[in-house]
């Protein structure tokens, strides 16, 4: 007969008390780097485009703009803040976060906000379609830059208003990514 071996873990992964799985400090730190290092970039994007958005309000809108305004940023929030990056985007960032925290090579960590962003060391067709939509998304913000004021100043307040939605959904997940 073959002894009973027990199962290997993941590396970063060390056992606890009573035969639990904790996980290392250096693999929180990864964890932690991958969403900090995402949200990061979340902000920096809604400080710059809110900021237009806010100044475009300030120098005054008309009636319709209004509208379009409060429209187009419903909208944004609804579809891309909640359906796209709360409810789907952000968990595989979580995910991702996590994987990165229990196994990642010493590069992938490193580099965890692109991984955790899927643009690297995943498989190929999440990979591709992750880069597909980071060429979309820059593809957009140059058409954008074309639309004279205020109409581009209303659509950048409304992508904030959506990326605002979307740090809240990372933040509010971040003890998911950081627990044992």
């Amino acid at each position: 007969r073959r002894p009973i071996v027990p199962p290997r873990r993941a590396p970063g992964v060390r056992a606890g008390p009573a035969g639990s799985v904790a996980r290392r400090p250096s693999a929180r730190v990864a964890s932690l780097w991958t969403v900090l290092g995402v949200s990061a970039l979340f902000s920096a994007a809604i400080w710059r485009l809110g900021g237009r958005g806010v100044t475009t309000i300030q120098a005054g809108l008309g009636g319709f703009e209004w509208v379009v305004l409060v429209l187009l940023t419903a909208v944004f929030v609804y579809g891309e803040g909640y359906r796209a990056l709360d409810r789907q985007w952000v968990p595989g960032l979580i995910r991702r976060a996590r994987a990165l925290g229990h196994a990642g090579s010493a590069w992938l960590r490193l580099l965890g906000p692109l991984y955790g962003m899927a643009l690297i060391g995943v498989e190929r067709p999440r990979m591709l379609r992750a880069w597909a939509g980071t060429v979309a998304i820059v593809g957009a913000v140059l058409l954008v830059r074309l639309f004279p004021e205020p109409w581009r100043g209303i659509v950048d307040f409304a992508v904030a208003a959506a990326l605002a939605w979307g740090l809240v959904g990372i933040l509010r997940r971040l003890p998911a990514a950081l627990a044992s």
